[in-house]
């Protein structure tokens, strides 16, 4: 038979065990999923990932980013899928009413590949505008098509981002976090965690597509915040949400007031598995 002591140990340990099986884990803003590690392992063994031609694709993102300082919006777009074609010629109307028009002449000053990775290049931008410099990261996604190389995809980020106002309300971060994961805006995922946006981030979120974000539930004290979200998931990409539908916690606090701020702004802690303890709200 089991002493006083030994039956202690035993319905310690559960008592451990149950209480790490509960505990909430966040769903990093950029976190790389194992499942994603895995399938970029098989894909280094599929022979048509080795057969890229480095060398070409290189030489399109520079022609690519070339043309799009020099505001040759139409050459631009002859090296652009008919999907990416028509976005590009949307955005173009938009904001100079032509379907070509560039808004900004510019001069390109060197164009750095930091990685070509399953069909997606992320590169660093140095260019200028007169005397004002610029520096920009830029994702492009690509597919060939009867052997040439395309764009499908195109997504830049300014590296200096302007120090943005705070976020007034519980409710505005949360519906400014739907808003920003519906569009793949990393930048300003980035600024509702107050963390440094970076050019890793950028190629990330390019990989995740999310067609729904809802709230199903929310809690809201004075300090802190959470809201239960259901996310439908088209692909996940690189992150360790699942495809289809999935519900996960928001879980938002209150910034100490800043000098000089009339108030204080709402940040992001975190996005968690489950809702938070007790514990928590009591913090």
């Amino acid at each position: 038979m089991k002493t006083a002591r030994q039956k202690w140990i035993v319905l310690f340990s559960l008592f451990l065990l149950t209480g790490c099986q509960h505990q909430p884990e966040e769903i990093g803003l950029t976190a790389v999923s194992a499942v994603y590690q895995k399938q970029q392992a098989e894909n280094q063994k599929n022979p048509e990932f080795a057969e890229q031609n480095t060398e070409v694709i290189t030489d399109l993102v520079n022609e690519v980013v070339k043309l799009r300082f020099q505001r040759a919006g139409e050459a631009l777009a002859s090296h652009l899928s008919e999907a990416c074609r028509k976005r590009f010629i949307t955005a173009n109307q938009a904001v100079t009413g032509t379907d070509y028009g560039l808004a900004r002449l510019g001069k390109l000053e060197s164009c750095t590949i930091l990685t070509i990775n399953d069909n997606t290049v992320l590169a660093q931008i140095n260019a200028s505008y007169g005397d004002t410099p610029a520096a920009y990261t830029l994702v492009l996604t690509l597919i060939n098509e009867d052997q040439t190389w395309l764009v499908d995809q195109m997504r830049w980020m300014e590296n200096d981002q302007t120090q943005r106002g705070p976020v007034e309300s519980a409710e505005q971060l949360a519906k400014t976090y739907q808003e920003a994961v519906l569009s793949q805006d990393y930048a300003r995922l980035a600024s509702l965690y107050n963390i440094t946006a970076e050019p890793e981030g950028l190629l990330f979120w390019s990989t995740v597509r999310i067609t729904d974000c809802e709230i199903t539930a929310q809690k809201i004290q004075t300090e802190q915040a959470c809201f239960q979200l259901q996310f439908t998931v088209a692909d996940p990409g690189m992150s360790q949400l699942k495809k289809g539908t999935s519900t996960a916690w928001l879980w938002c606090r209150r910034q100490p007031q800043q000098d000089g701020e009339s108030i204080s702004g709402w940040i992001i802690e975190g996005l968690m598995t489950k809702q938070p303890p007790t514990s928590w709200w009591q913090s």
